[in-house]
């Protein structure tokens, strides 16, 4: 199917006082169809309702915020357990307290749902992390396809459509949007498709949702309008783009551009460690330069949240997609992932075999396993990759987290609890290991106590007393 192209080169910017306008369609600027009219009026009326998909982190805030605005949300998650929660009033993330939920159930503005029998109801269905995307590049798009052919048979009226999960550029208009034309939808008529990803991080509350820019664009002028009309509801401030290849663009510049920089100072923390000096100290240093802006720290993994689980919402492989090959993500990904778990456990190695222990069958203590700090979520997790390693070679391996109750580790039931930080466990355990410098945990207890101790994220620095049992790196 050859698409064409509907955009412009002769575009321009137009900046306001609370957005950017990228205007490349003069001749369909106006909102001059009966549908897009239609929906412009239930936005302004708030006469709408809008099915979120996907309740982790963005997806709940962005239910949260719609419901609070006045439209009435359907969440949907597959994750039963979490329907429970959330239709009980209680929330897993911190950013929404029991009380907004308490107050949006009772009002009838949010009720969540673990299936997609509610879509035909829906006005707008907003596609949000639900999708599989441990890595920037994610070439299995099978989950996605066979979600969007259930939201396509469920097209009995014209719904407004939102890419709010992050996808690889050109996913939208290369894959997605041609499923639409296979069963005979057409665009501004049986429907709209727009694109927004999210840009929520977990863990950081120094910037409210509302503040967070929205980069909106869409497959027709219309798309785009109405989807940057909706957002501009909640959010402070809509950027829209001349396509959904460049928003797609600009989430996968942003997260692509952690990867990278992740992985430049998880290899110096490995030559630092060679070399036989700290990482920690050079950081220092090179945070008192006033002309750079330098916020990452070493260790495993990047911190991204995803929401999917295989076991959930099973669904067949159809196909893949990647057009871009970029040799510096591509190593970003190696380093941050697989280079980075092993060279933990060859430092728990080699810590045991100078204290002449064997890495089988020793106890060992993960301390934090969440893929954050102060974050709940674990999916995705380099803790949870290095607990699998040690599991392998048959080490016992046991795990603190305030924020984290159970661990799965695998389809079959197989999982871990977190256990308490007594002084018995402690003096008894062969290693502990912080992954992970929750506030909440007490890094003097276990230093205290814990014969020896690899800390990973520094989040033993104020301690003074027994600093010989810690290792850093």
């Amino acid at each position: 199917m050859i698409l064409k192209k509907w955009w412009k080169m002769d575009s321009f910017i137009k900046v306001s006082e609370d957005n950017v306008f990228i205007d490349l369609d003069n001749n369909d600027s106006a909102l001059n169809s009966i549908g897009a009219k239609e929906f412009l009026e239930k936005i302004e009326s708030k006469n709408l309702s809008i099915g979120i998909i996907g309740l982790g982190y963005a997806g709940l805030q962005l239910a949260v915020a719609f419901a609070s605005y006045g439209f009435i949300v359907t969440g949907i998650d597959f994750d039963k357990d979490k329907v429970k929660k959330l239709n009980k009033a209680k929330s897993y993330i911190d950013e929404v307290s029991n009380e907004q939920l308490s107050l949006l159930l009772k009002s009838d503005k949010f009720y969540a749902v673990s299936d997609l029998s509610v879509l035909p109801e829906l006005d707008v269905i907003v596609v949000s992390d639900q999708i599989p995307t441990q890595y920037p590049k994610n070439k299995d798009l099978s989950f996605v396809i066979a979600l969007f052919e259930k939201i396509i048979d469920s097209l009995d009226s014209t719904k407004l459509i939102v890419l709010d999960q992050f996808f690889e550029p050109g996913t939208c208009a290369d894959v997605l949007f041609p499923l639409f034309g296979e069963q005979n939808k057409t665009i501004n008529d049986d429907y709209f498709l727009a694109v927004s990803p999210e840009r929520v991080e977990a863990g950081n509350k120094k910037i409210k949702f509302s503040l967070i820019p929205r980069v909106v664009s869409g497959m027709t002028s219309h798309s785009r309008q109405l989807a940057a009309e909706l957002f501009k509801t909640i959010q402070n401030s809509v950027i829209e783009v001349s396509s959904p290849t460049v928003a797609e663009m600009v989430k996968f510049f942003e997260i692509s551009n952690k990867w990278v920089n992740q992985a430049f100072v998880n290899e110096m923390m490995m030559t630092c460690r060679h070399m036989g000096i700290s990482i920690w100290e050079v950081i220092s240093s090179v945070r008192s330069n006033p002309f750079e802006s330098f916020r990452y720290v070493p260790g495993p993994g990047i911190g991204e949240t995803s929401q999917y689980s295989d076991e959930s919402f099973k669904l067949h492989s159809r196909r893949g997609f990647s057009k871009l090959r970029h040799d510096i993500l591509d190593k970003s990904i190696e380093i941050n992932t697989s280079k980075s778990t092993n060279f933990v456990v060859e430092q728990i190695t080699e810590i045991l075999n100078d204290r002449k222990k064997c890495l089988k069958e020793s106890n060992i203590l993960i301390v934090g396993i969440a893929n954050r700090r102060n974050v709940r979520e674990w999916n995705e997790s380099a803790a949870v990759d290095i607990i699998k390693i040690l599991l392998s070679k048959k080490v016992n391996v046991y795990y603190h987290d305030p924020f984290v109750d159970k661990l799965q580790l695998d389809g079959k039931g197989f999982f871990l609890t977190s256990i308490k930080l007594s002084e018995d466990m402690l003096k008894w355990i062969d290693l502990a290991v912080i992954l992970m410098d929750h506030s909440q945990i007490d890094y003097g207890k276990i230093v205290d106590n814990a014969s020896i101790v690899l800390d990973l994220k520094y989040a033993t620095k104020k301690i003074k007393k027994n600093r010989d049992n810690i290792v850093l790196l």
